[in-house]
């Protein structure tokens, strides 16, 4: 019996989810290959001990495989991710069954197929089908969001204290193979480059679809357990330069809406007290979740004084307070990044930091120390958290 055939003797589950559960042939790399044991354990788990909220999780080509920096979520990590509720593929009862959610018009359907979410930020990942690219084309995409039903720009306008960030970008179908060589994931084979020496991108996956990636990161004011609607409103390429509007070729109206869940109690917070180097910076406070990090730096108020204000301090000590990587407990480090918002507090001297979605899912539990680059020279500064 097929993982596939097992879903489908789960009651009120729709046909819809259970295509999905069949694994896309993305190229075998490290334990990638693994993935249909575990939706077929999975299977046989939610036969007996199904829930309403989330069925399954199909990972999205854009998290599985990471970005082309080669960071990819370990089998475990995924687990763990599926566990604790950061990891969840929305879905919505319509006729008495659990489907995904999903819209159709003008020959496209957009489906959110993955959404990862703590306490500082998330993300949310589109599978698109049916827009067609030609060579050298870059997708573009039309959406407004609301959370609860209010558009976000009135949210900002009306709520005080109101700080959230919002980016997306399409995945362009680039990883790294285990030599550590930039791949197309469709295929295996090496990213190609025009005249210019820039990368070319497929962002057709296997199956034509394509992946668009919405990144948050937000700060008091976390979407978890909130109304989220994705209303699109157009697809289309972008201009041939960068000074040219991008251009809508399928304009139509695809509009998504669901509660959206996450796990905010896996995070752990450290106080180092250590200086950044020679700099007259602290790092008072560490807080890593799975998917997001907050970090709050003391600026010494004498040596402060010396500069105009805080981008003339930041400029003249080369200093970035975003970390170089994370230290785990076997002694590796491993780079991470993501989205993110700064904010200066002036009268108390500091300086807060927040990556609310990570190019990679991380084990706190796993985390020892921290590092950080300073400098004109670069020099770099390790910050043990043990």
């Amino acid at each position: 019996m097929t993982g596939k055939e097992m879903l489908k003797g789960i009651q009120n589950l729709d046909a819809g989810l259970i295509e999905e559960a069949e694994f896309a042939p993305y190229p075998k790399r490290k334990s990638f290959g693994k993935k249909k044991l575990l939706l077929l354990i999975a299977a046989v788990l939610i036969m007996g001990t199904m829930t309403a909220a989330t069925v399954y999780t199909r990972w999205s080509a854009t998290m599985q495989m990471g970005s082309s920096s080669g960071i990819q979520p370990s089998e475990q990590i995924k687990k763990q991710a599926e566990k604790t509720g950061l990891s969840v593929t929305p879905t919505e009862t319509k006729d008495g069954k659990q489907k995904s959610v999903s819209a159709t018009d003008n020959g496209i359907t957009v489906t959110a197929v993955q959404t990862l979410a703590d306490q500082y930020g998330g993300v949310v990942i589109f599978r698109i089908k049916g827009l067609k690219l030609e060579d050298g084309q870059l997708p573009w995409v039309w959406f407004d969001f609301l959370i609860d039903g209010q558009p976000l720009g009135e949210i900002g306008e009306t709520t005080p204290g109101f700080n959230m960030g919002l980016s997306g970008d399409f995945y362009e179908g680039i990883t790294q193979d285990a030599q550590g060589n930039l791949v197309y994931i469709k295929n295996g084979q090496p990213v190609a480059a025009d005249e210019n020496g820039s990368f070319v991108y497929d962002f057709q996956l296997s199956d034509g679809s394509l992946e668009y990636r919405v990144r948050f990161d937000w700060d008091g004011n976390p979407l978890l357990g909130k109304a989220v609607t994705f209303r699109f409103t157009g697809f289309g390429i972008q201009g041939a330069t960068k000074y040219d509007e991008a251009v809508m070729t399928v304009p139509g109206d695809w509009e998504l809406t669901w509660t959206l869940e996450g796990s905010a109690g896996e995070a752990k917070t450290w106080i180092p007290n250590a200086p950044i180097g020679s700099l007259p910076i602290t790092l008072s406070q560490v807080e890593i979740g799975q998917y997001s990090m907050k970090l709050i730096y003391r600026i010494d108020e004498q040596a402060y004084a010396k500069y105009a204000d805080f981008d003339d301090f930041q400029f003249k000590n080369a200093w970035s307070p975003y970390p170089a990587g994370v230290r785990w407990k076997d002694g590796t480090e491993m780079f991470v990044n993501g989205g993110g918002t700064q904010s200066w507090d002036a009268e108390n001297h500091r300086f807060t930091v927040i990556i609310g979605a990570l190019d990679t899912v991380l084990d706190p539990e796993q985390i020892v120390g921290m590092s950080f680059y300073f400098g004109t020279e670069g020099e770099k500064c390790d910050i043990p958290f043990e």
